[in-house]
């Protein structure tokens, strides 16, 4: 019974850590904070399958140090403005050197320097 009884509260415990957790975040997943460096426009290794692609610096989520990172936008990355809690859809037009933003990584990282990713979605913070 005992037994039992821990193993509930345990549970309990754990599903309001997953409930903060996701009320704080807003349901939203942040892989990388960056400041973008610069902007490619014709990206040859990306085999047609990429629009463009940017060049970040900053911390991945969990990290501490500041890194370099190529991410490559897809049709299927979503691009958006962040204006308070409010996203507005944006374009690649918008992206430009010097913007912070926040981005959500799809599939694995190349690593090559510096380590290549694809975007699901990036955001354009003010």
């Amino acid at each position: 019974m005992r037994v039992i009884t821990v193993m509930l509260l345990l549970f309990v415990l754990f599903m309001g850590v997953v409930y903060g957790t996701l009320s704080a975040t807003g349901n939203e997943r942040v892989d990388m904070s960056a400041k973008i460096i610069g902007l490619c426009s014709d990206n040859s290794q990306c085999d047609g399958k990429a629009i463009n692609s940017i060049l970040v610096e900053g911390s991945t989520t969990g990290g501490t140090d500041n890194q370099s990172m190529s991410i490559l936008i897809t049709k299927n990355t979503t691009i958006s403005h962040k204006y308070g809690d409010n996203l507005v859809k944006a374009s690649i037009d918008d992206l430009h050197p010097g913007q912070r933003i926040q981005i959500q990584f799809t599939g694995d990282t190349i690593q090559t320097y510096p380590p290549q990713t694809n975007a699901s979605q990036i955001i354009i913070l003010y």
